[in-house]
C-alpha cells in the first residue's frame, strides 16, 4: 500500500476493481469521486481499512508495471476504448468474454454525453492466469460541450484464448484471481498511478467551474438514460419472446389440426364456444373447415375465413386423409379447365400446395378455402401458381 490515503481508498472502493470479474469503470466520469462525495472528509482520517483478508495461492510478482510494453495489448485496449466512446457495445462485447445488459445500457447512455477519448497509455502487470495481463489504462475524455478534457482510468483483465488471440476476460473471478489482482492494485506503483489520476481530475475541476458543473450533472443523466435503455430492451425482449411463443403455439395448433366436414345446413358459426356468443356465419352441408381443437365442452375451434370460430362438434365429421389434402387422382377431370394464365383463382376447399405438379411432390403448405392466387399455367389437372413469391402447384379441381 502507498500510505493511509490509498488504504482508505481501497477499503471503500476495491469492489470497483472486482465486479463480477469485469474491471470496468474506475474513474470514468468520476464514478469514484461521485461515491466519495457523499462522505464527510473529516471522518476519513479515522477510517480503518476494511479490505477483506484475501490470500492467493499464486505468487504475486513485485515488478513495477510496464508502460505500453505490448503492442497487441495496446491495440486491444485502443479498440475497446474507441468502441466505448461511441457506445458501440456490440464491438465491446466482441472483444470481451461477455458484457451484461446493465453494462451495455450504461455505456450506451454514457456515449451520449462523453466522447473524444485520446492519449491512451497502458500500464501492465502479469495476471494470475498463464499468458494473462492485469492492466490500468489511462486516457483523456471530453464531456460534450466542454473544451477541456478530463483524465480517466479503466482497469482490465486481459487473457489469451486457445488460438492465442487476446480478449478481455469479464467472467466471474475465482477467489485466487480476486486476491491476486487486489494485491496487484494495492502495490505502490499502481496505487500512485491511481492517486495521480484522481488528483489530476480534481485539479481540472477546480480550475474550471463550468467543467465541474457539467461533470457533476452527468451522474443522474447517465443513470436515468441507462435505466430507460435497459427497460426498453427488456420490453423488446419480452415482446420477442411473446411473438416466439405465439408462433410456436400456432405451429403446434397447425400440426394438431385436422379437416372436418359439416353434416347439416344452417348451423351457427359463433365467435366463442357458447350458444350465447355472436353468430358470425352459417354452415352448408358438406362445408369443410380446418379444426384446431375438439374441446371437451362439446365445441370445436375451427378456421372460418381466416378467423378462429366455433361450431358444435356434433355437426362435424372427420374428413378422410386422402381428401383432406384436397387432391384427386390424376385421371379425375378438372372443374377449372376454362381458367387462363393471369387469372385470379380462388381455393374452394383446403388443398395442399406442392413444389411440383404431382401428388408425390413435396408439400410446402396448405392453401385454405377462400385464398386467392395468380394462375401462371394450367396443365394436366394442376395449377401452377405464385405462392409467397415462388412457383408452386395445387390441384385444379379445388380452385375456381
Amino acid at each position: 500500500m502507498a500510505g493511509r490515503g490509498f488504504k482508505r481508498f481501497m477499503s471503500r472502493y476495491y469492489r470497483y476493481f472486482i465486479i463480477g470479474g469485469l474491471f470496468v469503470v474506475l474513474l470514468v466520469v468520476l464514478i469514484v469521486v461521485w461515491s466519495r462525495g457523499s462522505h464527510d472528509n473529516s471522518e476519513e482520517d479515522e477510517t480503518e481499512s476494511t479490505i477483506p483478508e484475501l490470500e492467493t495461492t499464486v505468487e504475486v510478482p513485485k515488478d513495477k508495471y510496464e508502460e505500453n510494453a505490448y503492442p497487441d495489448v495496446n491495440s486491444l485496449v485502443s479498440s475497446y476504448l474507441s468502441a466505448m466512446s461511441m457506445g458501440d457495445t456490440e464491438t465491446m462485447a466482441s472483444l470481451s468474454s461477455s458484457l451484461s445488459d446493465d453494462m451495455k445500457a450504461f455505456y450506451e447512455a454514457q456515449a451520449k454525453y462523453v466522447g473524444n477519448y485520446s492519449n491512451f497509455n497502458v500500464y501492465t502487470k502479469k495476471g494470475p492466469a498463464e499468458n494473462s495481463y492485469f492492466l490500468l489504462a489511462t486516457y483523456d475524455l471530453t464531456i460534450n460541450g466542454q473544451s477541456k478534457s478530463l483524465p480517466a482510468l479503466i482497469s482490465l483483465y486481459v487473457c489469451r484464448n486457445e488460438s492465442g488471440a487476446l480478449y478481455i476476460n469479464s467472467e466471474s473471478l475465482t477467489a485466487d484471481e480476486e486476491a491476486y489482482i487486489l494485491e496487484l492494485v494495492a502495490q505502490k506503483d499502481f496505487a500512485e498511478l491511481i492517486n495521480k489520476i484522481e488528483m489530476d481530475y480534481n485539479s481540472a475541476l477546480e480550475d474550471d467551474a463550468a467543467l465541474s458543473a457539467a461533470a457533476n450533472a452527468l451522474k443522474d443523466e447517465i443513470n436515468k438514460d441507462a435505466q430507460e435503455i435497459l427497460v426498453a430492451k427488456q420490453q423488446k425482449d419480452l415482446e420477442a419472446a411473446a411473438q416466439a411463443e405465439a408462433a410456436a403455439q400456432a405451429e403446434a395448433a397447425a400440426a394438431a389440426s385436422s379437416q372436418v366436414r359439416c353434416t347439416s345446413d344452417n348451423v351457427n358459426i359463433r365467435s366463442s364456444a357458447s350458444t350465447d356468443a355472436e353468430s358470425i356465419g352459417k354452415t352448408k352441408t358438406g362445408d369443410v373447415y380446418m379444426r384446431y381443437e375438439k374441446m371437451e365442452n362439446g365445441w370445436s375451434k375451427i378456421d372460418y375465413n381466416g378467423t378462429e370460430a366455433y361450431i358444435k362438434s356434433e355437426y362435424l365429421e372427420d374428413v378422410e386423409d386422402t381428401s383432406a389434402g384436397g387432391e384427386t387422382t390424376e385421371g379425375e377431370s378438372s372443374a377449372a379447365s376454362d381458367l387462363k394464365p393471369g387469372d385470379k383463382i380462388t381455393v374452394k376447399e383446403n388443398v395442399n400446395v406442392r413444389k411440383s405438379a404431382s401428388e408425390s411432390g413435396e408439400k410446402i403448405a396448405t392453401a385454405y378455402r377462400g385464398e386467392q392466387f395468380e394462375l401462371i399455367e394450367l396443365t394436366n389437372g394442376w395449377c401452377k401458381i405464385k405462392y409467397k413469391g415462388e412457383e408452386a402447384f395445387v390441384k385444379a379441381d379445388y380452385v375456381e
